[in-house]
């Protein structure tokens, strides 16, 4: 679980933007709920909201968390797919 929360800690870095909430940061908060413990998911959504001030995404990346919100699953996390499909890894091939 400490990768996952690496992993999902290098995904808000990158996915977080500043101002209202928008689909990057409801993305991370979604990967966040994933976490085991209580303790971890609050953690991991205090990570997110201090990103949230910090970082800003364009258009295109919201356009890319949105359409990364409907693929997003706790239980496929563990996996090299499922860690595409919530945005904590890159595609090998691209």
């Amino acid at each position: 679980m400490k990768r996952l929360l690496l992993a999902a800690t290098a995904v808000l870095g990158l996915l977080i933007a500043s101002g209202c909430k928008n689909p990057c940061l409801e993305l991370a908060q979604k990967i966040c709920d994933c976490q085991s413990t209580t303790s971890l998911r609050d953690a991991c959504n205090q990570q997110a909201s201090d990103r949230n001030s910090l970082e800003t995404v364009t258009p295109e990346d919201e356009e890319t968390c949105t359409a990364l919100m409907d693929k997003c699953d706790c239980h496929a996390l563990d996996t090299a797919e499922g860690k595409l499909n919530c945005g904590i890894a890159r595609d090998p091939a691209k």
